[in-house]
């Protein structure tokens, strides 16, 4: 009786993996699209809310179907490529929509932002790798519209994923995880760091209602964006990159970005880190999902 339980239980196992499973031409215009999707599988967790103080004062059961999350942020070249569609199509009014707004780099860049975007010279295939920065919300959903239309798959849909879809594929279904790569350091022992983000002690660094404020005179003005390719750093246990730090990703909640920045400290690029954005944002990219339709 065991036995056949237990064979009952594998196959069980092997046909739910088989059905995360996308057929060869999904998965073939995904990558010609878009990039690589890896499967994140189901989860059952206790998710324990905190206040300030970091006590636990409330706690919410948290089950996840499994689903695909693309492995990296959407980068510049892959953005760069659906603006270039719609204007073929032409849909000059979604172009128009879904445009990058290169001018949020302005504050951060030490020449005219018209001046960096037309001589970057060697930094240009580095940049058109990089996650793609200052859109809006709605600029993103229209991406994902767009995936849908090109794949037409019968069985995936495209969106951006919730803030629980994306904290469980961050985490690797560990609810007490800090940080996605499965350490709760920032740096290797050989003090490489493990993600892209703002390296200024705690120490140092006052918070204000807008932000941070550095207590010295240290410049945060960067020659070059700050941010870096897509495929930096290290994937987490589920092959996923950047998911803390680098930017920070939109989730299906207008308004809201987890994961922290490449200008945000340490403590800020943790897998609970939100931040607020009430437009394009040099701060804030985003990834996409798939899911099975029902």
């Amino acid at each position: 009786m065991k036995k056949l339980t237990l064979i009952i239980f594998l196959v069980a196992a092997v046909v739910a993996a088989w059905a995360q499973k996308p057929d060869k031409k999904t998965v073939k215009l995904e990558k010609q699209l878009v990039g690589t999707f890896v499967e994140i599988p189901s989860v059952h967790y206790t998710e324990y809310i905190r206040d300030t103080n970091m006590e636990v004062y409330a706690s919410q059961e948290i089950t996840l179907a499994g689903f695909r999350m693309l492995e990296t942020e959407v980068s510049n070249k892959v953005y760069d490529a659906f603006l270039e569609d719609l204007k073929a199509q032409g849909r000059m009014k979604d172009y128009e929509s879904a445009r990058v707004h290169n001018e949020g780099w302005a504050p951060w860049l030490d020449r005219p932002v018209d001046e960096f975007l037309q001589n970057q010279g060697d930094w240009a295939p580095v940049y058109a790798n990089c996650p793609v920065v200052n859109i809006s919300y709605e600029s993103a959903q229209l991406f994902c519209q767009w995936l849908n239309e090109k794949i037409a798959s019968p069985e995936w849909e495209y969106m951006l994923p919730t803030r629980e879809q994306w904290r469980g594929a961050a985490s690797c279904g560990d609810p007490n995880a800090s940080y996605s790569n499965g350490s709760p350091f920032l740096e290797t022992i050989a003090n490489k760091p493990r993600y892209n983000y703002w390296h200024v002690p705690e120490m140092y660094i006052s918070r204000t209602d807008d932000g941070y404020k550095v207590m010295d005179l240290w410049s945060v003005k960067y020659h070059i964006p700050p941010t870096v390719p897509v495929k930096t750093y290290y994937r987490n246990a589920y092959g996923l990159y950047n998911m803390c730090g680098n930017a920070a990703e939109m989730v299906d909640e207008r308004g809201v970005a987890i994961g922290g920045s490449w200008y945000d400290p340490g403590y800020d690029i943790r897998i609970d880190s939100e931040k607020r954005y009430d437009g394009p944002s040099p701060l804030i990219g985003f990834r996409v999902i798939a899911v099975r339709k029902k």
